[in-house]
């Protein structure tokens, strides 16, 4: 097995194990217990995303198969069929913040009204878990005759494996008298998962009008172990402005790849809660893209 093998394996188990006690905690009625384990169970829950992000990129696992298994699997069991983040983020890529970024509309459209965006934002923090596969999704379909046909008999297969999926396990947990632990072990975790995965496109882009990539992008570069450590754990998706410059790169080679793309360390950012703050001060007026600079 290949590092990023063990890592995912290592990761999985280690979800796997926490969903485990948080479930058996509240069967216990050791509750307070799971109020403890809701946050690493996000923490790990976002975790998982960043590697479906990996394997949109087909960077997760060497095998593409694998890959391609791996990816799907994650995809389904977070509302959203890798096809359409695969979709959705190839655009972003290619107009990072511009009028075509389906990753970011409605705040890279100027004329928008700020109230609809503003409503789009805080839906996305609120219960992102929901709105946006929904929105992504949206975004696909209505791309629907622009694609070739083996990405369309693909995204159709998806969507479907998706709700065969959350039909039936609702139905199996109700038959075995385990709804109440789905809900506690695994969706409120997945709940937060979704402000998590938001908060971080936010930091990343949000009420950011530059026309380079690094204009467009904050990267976190922590100087600690412990924030090193976390950014690991999260594959070092805070090298945000080096991934988008060279999306081909491993995810564990990104931290070296870094001082590349930001001479000197220039314009990267110290801590990913500076670099949040920064964001979030935009919600007000929510926007990406250069397309803002002449008007904000």
């Amino acid at each position: 097995m290949t590092g990023r093998g063990r890592a995912l394996l290592v990761a999985t188990l280690a979800h796997l194990a926490l969903i485990a006690g948080c479930a058996a905690a509240w069967r216990t009625g050791a509750w307070p217990v799971c109020l403890l384990l809701w946050p690493p169970l996000a923490w790990l829950g976002h975790a998982a995303l960043t590697r479906l992000h990996e394997a949109v990129h087909s960077m997760l696992l060497p095998s593409r198969t694998w890959n391609e298994v791996a990816g799907i699997a994650i995809g389904t069991l977070a509302f959203t069929p890798m096809s359409v983040y695969r979709h959705v983020h190839a655009r972003h890529h290619a107009w990072l913040g511009g009028l075509r970024d389906p990753e970011f509309v409605p705040y890279n459209r100027p004329g928008t009204p700020r109230a609809l965006r503003r409503a789009y934002a805080w839906a996305e923090l609120v219960a992102g878990v929901a709105v946006t596969p929904a929105l992504y999704s949206l975004r696909t379909a209505r791309a629907w005759r622009e694609l070739r046909r083996d990405v369309r008999r693909r995204l159709a297969l998806e969507w479907a494996l998706l709700a065969v999926a959350w039909i039936t396990i609702p139905i199996v947990a109700r038959r075995h008298g385990g709804l109440d632990l789905l809900a506690v072990a695994y969706l409120v975790p997945a709940w937060l998962t979704g402000t998590l995965q938001t908060l971080r496109k936010f930091t990343e882009h949000l009420g950011m009008a530059g026309d380079t990539i690094t204009a467009m992008t904050r990267t976190v570069v922590y100087r600690g172990r412990l924030g090193r450590l976390l950014s690991r754990t999260q594959l070092h998706v805070d090298h945000h402005g080096t991934h988008h410059r060279w999306p081909r790169i491993p995810w564990d080679r990104l931290p070296e790849a870094t001082p590349l793309a930001y001479p000197g360390l220039h314009g990267a950012w110290r801590s990913h809660a500076a670099a949040t703050r920064d964001a979030l001060r935009h919600l007000r007026d929510p926007w990406v893209g250069p397309q803002w600079a002449r008007q904000v």
